[in-house]
């Protein structure tokens, strides 16, 4: 298989994904509107292969297409899937937006940053639930969910999946840092006030587990797209 512009030329006798052929398309007609950007990712939830279920290079052909049309759409469509992903290799299956209380879109805050730190505890309920700032949440106020990471009183990190729209969850207004390469996918820290959170496998699970790789490889993806696209 090769790619030029950001579209897959496959063998003779090659059937494509059916999705694939209008996602040029689709992402055209998202293109300046996060509304219709996050739809687009909603949808291709449903249908995009996961990473290492053996049709990996669908989902990684997915990203470089649409960011070959229009890279803030894949950078926005990206997260959704990586979180999509993550879940499923924790074990949530089929209805991972039902154990985290909310359905839509998701996304993924993993950074960290100087000064501020988010803790997870457990609740007297015997959930958890996390209390902190986690910095360079991207899309934090569009959102309807995503998978946070936050650090445990022994030291460990471990992954949650919160409902963003749960009281709890207060996205602070965007700071003067804008991204020059996505001007209108806008980043800022996320205040957590004992905020319910399900856990997304086990202590240290999130950086250790295989698919830590397939997530960046993802995010390259959507890279080269932009790259084939200027090209």
């Amino acid at each position: 298989m090769t790619l030029t512009g950001g579209i897959a030329h496959q063998p003779a006798g090659y059937e494509p994904e059916p999705f694939l052929q209008s996602l040029p398309d689709r992402a055209g007609a998202a293109r300046n509107s996060l509304p219709r950007a996050l739809s687009l990712a909603a949808d291709l939830g449903a249908v995009v292969p996961l990473p290492g279920s053996g049709r990996t290079a669908v989902a990684w052909q997915v990203l470089t297409t649409l960011a070959s049309t229009d890279l803030t759409v894949a950078r926005v469509v990206e997260p959704h899937l990586d979180a999509l992903a993550i879940l499923d290799q924790a074990g949530h299956g089929g209805g991972p937006a039902n154990r985290a209380g909310a359905t839509g879109t998701w996304g993924v805050f993993a950074a960290e940053g100087p000064g501020v730190v988010l803790e997870a505890a457990p609740a007297p309920d015997g959930g958890w639930s996390l209390t902190g700032t986690k910095p360079w949440c991207s899309l934090a106020d569009q959102l309807d969910a995503a998978v946070v990471t936050a650090h445990l009183a022994d030291g460990r990190r471990r992954a949650f999946a919160v409902d963003l729209r749960a009281d709890g969850v207060l996205p602070e207004p965007a700071g003067t840092w804008v991204s020059r390469g996505l001007p209108s996918v806008p980043s800022c820290s996320v205040r957590f006030e004992a905020a319910r959170a399900v856990p997304v496998g086990e202590p240290d699970w999130y950086l250790a587990r295989d698919g830590f790789a397939w997530g960046g490889i993802g995010v390259a993806a959507c890279w080269y797209g932009g790259a084939l696209g200027i090209a």
